[in-house]
Formats: C-alpha cells, sequence, structure tokens
C-alpha cells in the first residue's frame, strides 16, 4: 500500500514538474527572450516592410512557415558534421522550404508578396534560424524543441502584429481601410526611421513591463 502511495506521488510530482518545465519554456520562449523585442532578430523585415497591419500578416505569414519548417527539417541533420558545413545545409534546407511556401504564397496573397520584396527570400537565413538553432533548439528533446520553436515563432508574430497595426493607425490614422478617429497623425512612423523609433519604444516598454511583472511576483 505504501508502495503504491509512494509510486502515485512520484508520478504526480514528474508531471508537476515537467508541467512547470513545459510553462518555463513558453515564457522563455514568448517573453524572456523574445525573438524581436528582447533578442533583436529578423529586425529589418519589420522596420522596412510592416508599416501596415496587412503587410505584418504577410510577414508573420512568411516568416512562420519558412522559420517553422526550415528549423524542423534542419533538427535532423547530424551534429557531427563540422559547424560551417551545418550552417550551409540549414541554408540549402531553407532554400528548398522557400520554393513551395512562395508557389503557395504566390497563388493566394500575390501583391502582398510581390511587395515584400526581397525580404522575402531573405527570410531563408534569418538570424532567428542561424543564431537560436544551435545554441537553443537542437540542445533540446524533439518535443521541448517544437514547443520552444512554435512558442518563439508565435512570440515574434504577436509582437510584429501588434507594431503593425500600432505603426498604422498612428501614421496615417486608418487601420486596414477604415478611418481611426485619431488627434494627430505622424507619417514619418510608416517610414524606415519611424520603424526603428517605434520598435525602440515597444522594445523598451516591453522590458519595463515584464520587470515590472517579475518584481510584483517577487
Amino acid at each position: 500500500m505504501d508502495s503504491n502511495h509512494t509510486s502515485l506521488q512520484s508520478t504526480g510530482e514528474t508531471k508537476k514538474a515537467e508541467n512547470n518545465d513545459t510553462k518555463s519554456i513558453i515564457y522563455n520562449a514568448m517573453v524572456k527572450r523574445n525573438p524581436i523585442l528582447v533578442s533583436g532578430m529578423v529586425i529589418a523585415p519589420a522596420v522596412v516592410f510592416a508599416n501596415t497591419y496587412m503587410r505584418a500578416v504577410t510577414l508573420v505569414i512568411t516568416f512562420s512557415s519558412i522559420t517553422l519548417f526550415t528549423l524542423l527539417f534542419s533538427s535532423f541533420v547530424s551534429q557531427r558534421i563540422l559547424y560551417t558545413i551545418r550552417i550551409i545545409i540549414y541554408t540549402i534546407i531553407g532554400s528548398l522550404v522557400y520554393v513551395p511556401v512562395a508557389i503557395v504564397l504566390n497563388t493566394f496573397i500575390p501583391d502582398s508578396v510581390t511587395e515584400m520584396g526581397v525580404y522575402f527570400p531573405l527570410l531563408i537565413t534569418n538570424s532567428f534560424i542561424i543564431s537560436c538553432s544551435e545554441t537553443t533548439f537542437f540542445a533540446e528533446n524533439k518535443g521541448k524543441m517544437l514547443i520552444d520553436i512554435l512558442f518563439s515563432i508565435l512570440g515574434y508574430d504577436i509582437a510584429v502584429l501588434i507594431f503593425g497595426v500600432v505603426r498604422e493607425i498612428i501614421s496615417t490614422g486608418e487601420l486596414n481601410g477604415k478611418i481611426i478617429a485619431m488627434p494627430m497623425q505622424f507619417s514619418g512612423f510608416s517610414e524606415v526611421y519611424g520603424g526603428f523609433i517605434l520598435l525602440g519604444i515597444f522594445a523598451a516598454l516591453f522590458r519595463a513591463i515584464n520587470l515590472i511583472v517579475r518584481k510584483i511576483k517577487q
């Protein structure tokens, strides 16, 4: 009887530890090391291209699809291969992923993909894939890796969508063609320099809020 009770207690503790571990992975992926607001990765497409809500949606779709499948396929590359060769292989895999993604997106949102220009194919070698693949994702087991990748991408996507929405509203007084009652408009935020400034403000606010929340929890 005691043996069964001990076994059940041990199982419960193991499940609790696993749940806490999963929560920690999700928190780290989306908040603690948010790809764009904390780690500063894949900034250029957001600053240059995502100056409206629809453009932000396009960036989110292209980034998510290319990054997810490139990382998943690249995770099967042996770590015994020389680092430099592995990076080249990851790039080749990214190129192979790009082809079907480009075909599909050009079928459904051709104008948006055309507007994205060179930043679409450049996502093949985005800093998130190159940096995090070796230092974070491929050091984890496949289950944790998948959760980490998915929520890291989600963290980037949410930040870019909010960034695109705010940027469009304050620079044009509209959101996806609908007029928003704004007392003032700052058209400069639709430009590249304005994008850098706004993203810097976003990053600072994000870190400040995160710091306040952690202090409250303590």
